[in-house]
């Protein structure tokens, strides 16, 4: 994240057709739409729920709508930037995801109350960005963060001890059971393409 949250202003509102759209900035959303991504719903009742998810009203220009939302839930990063910032993460690691907010919930909830003294369960009010902001800088002893490095971890040049422990953690903590993500860029682009085939047809 490289938007500056300490001098301006957060966003409410995105611009599509030019215009001022307000969009739901709340935490539970972005999480809500992480479930929603790892459905198994077909495609025309995904993008639906993720319209009703951010918009109050759903615009007209639903690939504008759809493009703000990826780049709203990417903080303010547009796709390219967001594939680019996954490939250096994960350079020179697995190919595991790091982390599922919806499923990694409980872990997150304990992190978050551990090291901010934050319940997520009774927080009225928290941006999105500042949720996210939060998250990538949880410390290296919550259970959270622990997990995401057993995901991530190469085992090569590990003793065979160390690797046995990690590939264990692994297996204990694996999201590889759920479906194959598509890159940003990929899904993006496959949402629009097919708003696109419906407005025509």
């Amino acid at each position: 994240m490289i938007y500056d949250m300490i001098t301006k202003e957060l966003p409410s509102k995105v611009i599509i057709d030019g215009k001022e759209v307000p969009i739901n900035t709340d935490f539970r959303i972005g999480i809500q739409l992480d479930a929603l991504l790892n459905s198994e719903i077909k495609d025309e009742e995904r993008i639906l729920k993720m319209l009703l998810l951010y918009y109050p009203r759903i615009p007209n220009n639903l690939p504008e709508a759809i493009e703000k939302i990826v780049w709203f839930y990417g903080c303010g990063e547009c796709v390219e930037e967001q594939e680019e910032t996954k490939k250096r993460y994960v350079r020179k690691s697995t190919g595991e995801p790091a982390y599922s907010f919806s499923k990694d919930a409980a872990y997150i909830y304990t992190a978050f109350k551990e090291q901010y003294d934050i319940d997520l369960t009774e927080v009225q009010d928290l941006h999105w960005w500042k949720f996210k902001a939060l998250f990538d800088s949880l410390n290296e002893e919550t259970q959270m963060k622990k997990i995401m490095y057993y995901r991530k971890v190469s085992t090569s040049g590990m003793d065979r001890d160390r690797r046995a422990y990690i590939n264990e953690m692994k297996k204990l903590y694996s999201l590889s059971k759920d479906k194959k993500k598509m890159t940003l860029e990929q899904r993006n682009a496959s949402w629009i393409a097919y708003v696109k085939s419906r407005k025509q047809g």
